[in-house]
């Protein structure tokens, strides 16, 4: 065997990469050099420079199309778009064609064409039209060979920069009967109250309606009090290629993050955690390899943007960023967020032409020579959410990551609480942290807030929404690529954006507050109706299960009054606490809140 030694920086050029390509051929690839400098990616070599005890590695196959029949397959898509999906594009798109070459499938010949040449098949992406593959350095020369085949670049493996954090667990709290709100907060409270979200639980907004994908690393202790309620859709590993996203023994990735993250924004025990998006439903995407060297892969990024798009998500969090100490390959560079290079980013920007809102952390890398930037990748996207972190007083956390853009633009977008925020522990399902810092978790608040805002008016876009979160800031007269437009402010925004803004024309009626309220033991609720409509007025719990129906019928034009009794659809009397009274007519709906004691 011919062993072959060489040092010395490989830089990422194609003029250097024909050094490597030298080596490559000593191994006996024989590669034709045209065909390798035209498909290989400097990033690509440099990886391949670095393998020459033919080592595996993991790559991007990109294809030159997706195969004949364009228009055939776009009518196939578009008329096998879920419900929720072609309801999403509809309020973002504004147009018939709801559908584009991003969605076509991959052509499976040409994926034949390249199982037949490697190890493995990862992931396919039909936005990407490619395939990450795990090769040898000979098996990407003959891939570099197919016709079919356009480019090969290589797949990131990073490693996450650690959440600065010092997690003591606390005991449970006893609840408090007398609060300034609907829901008592606890050691939350800040973190909600910081973004105005107290007053919009108050008006009956929960997120109640909308889909969220969480993407992270493991999600344990799904039964805690604190996330039991949640309704999650579904849930899928993209590391493991199965269905359970909490820490298997054997599997590839462990780490309580993605709990955090998801309780961070949805978690609801009252006296302890309450998240802005309690009621909201939940796709849950374990999408991070925290195994070994801590990898996190691009293209597990992207699989499960895709999966999130096609089961209808209306947002996705995401605390995860791409930027630099990766294991393989070259870093990305501050030039690089320029929200058009990496390809997390391009994922990130084709999921937001698809309508969905991405909500991604700026990243934990601190301040950045005048100039430069510190984001990490998807957060330079144009059209992705950027969420840097503040602490309780609204100063920023001196680890969140600063703008601008390599292309120029203010980022971050906004701010939320990233110091000392409350989670759940996973220790315990009644145990409590409340000292976790990051904009991991200002991430998931925003993006909890922006379910409220959807809930308010679900006929927002997602750019609706970006501005509506932006123009409300407390920066927003101006913006900075420190704070960007600054710390959010639910209220503001929801009056920015309206509430049912274009239903209310249709069928508008008058809620009005239920009297007397608190109550015991009846209280009286009045509405007034624009029209005659098909009435539905119903009580609810905090976690959003129905209580009790107190109206579902047709009713004329004009003032209506119902009283509840605080007794449930059985006649039980219910116990004390907060509950909501909502009126449907079919085209509109309200919530107002209301306080039973025993």
């Amino acid at each position: 065997m011919k062993t072959i030694i060489f040092t010395g920086k490989f830089l990422s050029h194609k003029s250097d990469s024909l050094l490597a390509l030298f080596f490559i051929c000593m191994l006996g690839a024989q590669p034709t050099f045209s065909q390798s400098l035209e498909k290989m990616t400097p990033g690509m070599i440099a990886s391949m420079s670095k393998s020459l005890d033919n080592s595996t590695i993991t790559a991007w196959v990109f294809f030159k199309d997706k195969g004949n029949d364009p228009a055939e397959k776009l009518a196939d898509t578009e008329a096998h778009l879920s419900k929720k999906n072609r309801d999403r594009r509809m309020r973002n798109q504004k147009r018939n064609n709801l559908v584009d070459a991003f969605d076509l499938p991959v052509q499976q010949g040409y994926v034949r064409q390249v199982s037949e040449k490697v190890s493995k098949i990862r992931q396919r992406s039909r936005w990407l039209n490619a395939v990450s593959v795990e090769a040898t350095t000979a098996e990407l020369h003959t891939l570099s060979q197919l016709d079919c085949v356009m480019k090969i670049d290589i797949v990131r493996a990073g490693r996450r920069r650690p959440v600065p954090s010092a997690t003591t667990t606390l005991p449970p709290r006893a609840k408090t009967s007398l609060i300034p709100h609907a829901l008592d907060y606890g050691s939350s409270l800040t973190q909600n109250q910081m973004m105005k979200v107290p007053e919009l639980h108050d008006m009956g907004y929960n997120g109640s309606g909308v889909l969220i994908c969480v993407m992270d690393a493991g999600f344990n202790i799904l039964e805690h009090e604190a996330l039991d309620h949640l309704n999650i859709v579904a849930t899928w590993d993209f590391v493991n290629n199965d269905s359970n996203v909490d820490d298997e023994s054997g599997q590839m990735g462990t780490g309580d993050h993605g709990s955090w993250t998801l309780s961070t924004m949805a978690g609801f025990a009252e006296g302890n955690l309450v998240g802005p998006a309690y009621g909201a439903s939940f796709l849950l995407a374990k999408s991070e390899n925290t195994d070994s060297e801590k990898h996190i892969e691009e293209d597990n990024w992207v699989a499960a943007a895709e999966w999130a798009d096609s089961l209808g998500a209306d947002i996705i969090s995401s605390s995860l960023g791409y930027r630099d100490d990766f294991s393989d390959g070259p870093d990305y560079t501050w030039e690089d967020m320029d929200g058009k290079t990496t390809i997390v980013t391009i994922g990130a920007e084709i999921a937001a032409s698809r309508g969905i809102l991405v909500v991604n952390s700026a990243s934990n890398s601190g301040s950045a020579q005048p100039g430069q930037n510190t984001l990490g990748a998807p957060s330079d996207g144009p059209n992705v959410l950027c969420v840097g972190a503040v602490d309780a007083t609204g100063l920023r956390a001196g680890f969140s990551s600063v703008g601008p853009a390599a292309d120029g633009r203010i980022k971050p977008d906004v701010m939320a609480m990233g110091m000392a925020v409350t989670t759940v522990s996973t220790g315990k399902t009644n145990a409590y942290l409340q000292v976790l810092n990051g904009t991991s978790f200002s991430c998931p608040l925003v993006a909890g807030a922006s379910a409220l805002l959807l809930q308010a008016n679900p006929g927002l876009s997602n750019s609706d929404i970006i501005n509506a979160l932006r123009n409300s800031g407390d920066r927003a007269d101006a913006p900075d690529n420190f704070y960007g437009w600054g710390i959010i402010d639910a209220v503001a925004a929801l009056n920015v954006a309206g509430v049912n803004s274009a239903s209310s024309e249709i069928s508008a009626f008058t809620l009005y507050p239920a009297y007397p309220n608190p109550f015991n033991p009846r209280t009286v609720i009045s509405y007034d109706l624009s029209k005659a409509s098909q009435v539905a007025l119903k009580i609810f719990n905090t976690l959003g299960q129905e209580v009790q129906t107190l109206v579902d019928s047709r009713q004329a034009a004009g003032t209506h009054s119902k009283a509840w009794n605080g007794r449930n659809n059985l006649g039980q009397l219910v116990s004390s606490g907060v509950y909501f009274y909502r009126l449907s007519t079919g085209e509109r709906v309200e919530s107002r809140p209301v306080l039973f004691l025993r």
